[in-house]
């Protein structure tokens, strides 16, 4: 059996990256939010549109003799899945079609479906099985919230190949289950491996969970040096500028970021918060308001309803 798998995707081809953006208010001091920002999915070289569906003015083209990656690259992920399930059928090309279509099922988000063609790909390949394959069958662990799982299967990728794909995704997974210093390790590993904003930001994020708010002031300043237009930066600087009691400070990052960005809940949210440490109460109350109604125009109604409990316990209107 060929161990190695000649996919129509590129895990290493290109040093692009799609970020998965989780925003999570935590409403116990000290105040944090997360902003997970993984390699979740890697770009494909296969698409750069990421299988977006052709538009319907779309000209009808002729897809009889369309391969599977010609398919996924017009954005019909379906037909491609039926090929590549075609493929495995008939016994040709096995190993890369159940490899394609693992990835063409995340996309999908059908993670089961995935783990059950990644699963079969290991019974495969056996010990040849590459580390690439381990960090699929961890995303979609990851995604399916399995996460011990995920970090067994991260771990095993970096005995094969340690890279930067596992230390992101893994800190991430570290991260979600509660092992702080483990994703702290993670991400500074990253960080030391490619300086990129969003793997300095994810190591900001843990250092706000650990406390290390002067830490994450000195790193968001620098980033901001390099990117001005940066906004995650501000907004995480002024979370702890807000935690290290430098309420002005806190408010002009919040600031800074709405100019960047307007609709952001959680820069009026923290905004709000450090008004009311100033007891400038009729500002406070604005600002939360103005977070809790973007909560609720984009349907996160926990967060709405967490934001008018924080209003209640500061008497606000």
């Amino acid at each position: 059996m060929n161990n190695n798998l000649h996919s129509s995707f590129s895990w290493y081809s290109k040093q692009q990256w799609n970020y998965k953006w989780n925003y999570k208010l935590l409403f116990n001091l000290p105040l944090t939010i997360l902003i997970g920002c993984g390699c979740l999915w890697k770009n494909l070289s296969i698409s750069e549109a990421e299988a977006q569906v052709p538009s319907p003015a779309s000209p009808t083209v002729n897809n009889s003799n369309l391969s599977a990656e010609e398919h996924f690259k017009r954005g019909s992920v379906t037909k491609a899945i039926q090929f590549w399930s075609r493929d495995i059928k008939n016994g040709t090309d096995v190993v890369k079609s159940l490899y394609n279509r693992s990835q063409a099922y995340i996309i999908l988000r059908q993670y089961e479906s995935a783990l059950q063609d990644l699963n079969q790909l290991i019974s495969i390949q056996g010990v040849r099985t590459p580390a690439q394959v381990y960090i699929i069958r961890a995303i979609a662990f990851s995604e399916l919230n399995k996460l011990a799982e995920a970090i067994e299967d991260f771990n095993q990728a970096e005995k094969l190949e340690p890279s930067l794909l596992v230390y992101t995704n893994r800190g991430l997974a570290y991260q979600r289950s509660g092992q702080l210093n483990k994703a702290l390790a993670d991400f500074t590993k990253t960080v030391s491996i490619s300086a990129t904003p969003i793997a300095k930001l994810n190591l900001a994020n843990v250092r706000i969970q650990l406390g290390q708010f002067t830490e994450v002031v000195n790193e968001m300043s620098q980033l901001i040096e390099q990117d001005k237009t940066f906004f995650p930066a501000y907004l995480v600087r002024s979370i702890a500028y807000y935690n290290l009691g430098q309420y002005e400070a806190a408010i002009r990052d919040c600031v800074f970021s709405l100019k960047i960005i307007p609709d952001q809940p959680e820069a009026y949210y923290y905004a709000g918060l450090s008004f009311a440490k100033l007891n400038r109460k009729d500002d406070a109350s604005q600002n939360l308001v103005k977070s809790a109604d973007l909560y609720l125009r984009q349907n996160q109604s926990s967060n709405y309803q967490q934001v008018l409990q924080k209003m209640s316990e500061l008497n606000l209107q």
